[in-house]
């Protein structure tokens, strides 16, 4: 399917492209006419072609609130997880997603080489926050202050360009990545549209939503440490509730694509998407892995040859080296006993 136009690019996610093949200006492609349109890039416009990456793989997709708190994450280790913003000071998974400027963000989940982390291509000349807890000479410290470091000097990071403008009937196809929309169609941006948009790039066709309540309040906030103004509250509920007409506007969108998007919060305040129990995500996500520690190995490097071998032999040979040597297979029954028998059945 050929990507539609996006409505609103992010300005300087687009001109921190420094490849001049992919870069566009006054909203004309560069790009040839049939060319693939890459989302991912490194720091220096190189494209990283991870779309489809993970296809027919289940993702679990962390949000922030405070509902994460009440769940036993043990088994999600063995499961694929996407945190957004400081979501991975509660859970480390294998990606993380941002939009706000990365700052904001633990130098500890940039600096983690195990986590992909998703964040927009115009911030990796930015500089970070050191807000680690290190070990020095002299005891444990933690540090407070600017980083030397910017975006782009840490480990597995892809930018993203985003746009901002939503539009549902073109939000699964456009060329960029939309987190809602500008001030001056009404507002409301969030994380949480980027990150849906993501995980589907990537592959991934069944996702289940954890911490996302769309309630916030003053004592209700995030499942880690960190406060919020009034004023602060009372703009997130307003883009959560925009976030509840979006993804009503999207879930057919979804469904059309076979992209199946599931809450495990039964309390969220999000009814576009089913529930399902966490537990039944869990089973489901892994039911096609099954239990690898319990499962045969022995055979699995001599398999082929054998098979090779046993293919080549005669049927006598065949039959030889079977486990029930040459015995012969047992004398059907005769036509009147099988008659016989039938009946008694």
């Amino acid at each position: 399917m050929t990507p539609s136009r996006s409505l609103a690019k992010d300005g300087p996610d687009l001109t921190a492209l420094h490849s001049p093949r992919w870069r566009e200006e006054n909203d004309i492609p560069v790009r040839q006419l049939g060319e693939p349109v890459p989302f991912f890039y490194t720091r220096a416009g190189a494209v990283l072609p991870l779309e489809g990456q993970y296809r027919g793989g289940h993702a679990f997709l962390m949000a922030n609130g405070p509902s994460v708190g009440l769940l036993d994450l043990t088994p999600l280790h063995r499961r694929w997880v996407m945190t957004l913003n400081n979501g991975a000071r509660t859970f480390r998974g294998n990606a993380n997603c941002t939009v706000d400027e990365p700052s904001r963000f633990s130098l500890s989940m940039w600096l983690d080489p195990t986590i992909l982390k998703f964040a927009p291509m115009s911030h990796f000349e930015k500089s970070l926050w050191d807000n680690r807890l290190v070990h020095t000479d002299q005891g444990w410290v933690q540090r407070w202050e600017e980083s030397k470091l910017k975006l782009g000097d840490c480990p597995n990071v892809a930018g993203y360009r985003r746009n901002e403008k939503f539009h549902a009937p073109r939000w699964l196809n456009e060329e960029t990545v939309n987190w809602g929309n500008h001030g001056k169609w009404g507002g409301g941006r969030s994380v949480l549209l980027a990150s849906l948009r993501i995980l589907h790039l990537l592959g991934f066709r069944h996702v289940y939503l954890l911490g996302v309540d769309l309630d916030m309040s003053a004592t209700k906030r995030y499942h880690f440490e960190e406060g919020r103004t009034p004023h602060a509250v009372k703009g997130n509920m307003s883009t959560y509730a925009k976030l509840q007409k979006w993804f009503t506007e999207l879930q057919p969108q979804f469904k059309k694509a076979g992209f199946k998007v599931f809450n495990c919060n039964l309390e969220s305040k999000l009814t576009a998407f089913p529930f399902l129990p966490f537990d039944e995500a869990l089973a489901a996500s892994g039911a096609q892995i099954g239990d690898p520690t319990q499962e045969k190995t022995e055979g699995m490097y001599t398999r082929a040859a054998e098979q090779k071998k046993a293919a080549s032999a005669g049927p006598a040979e065949a039959a030889a080296s079977s486990p029930e040597g040459a015995a012969a297979p047992p004398a059907a029954p005769k036509p009147e006993a099988a008659a016989s028998t039938a009946g008694s059945v």
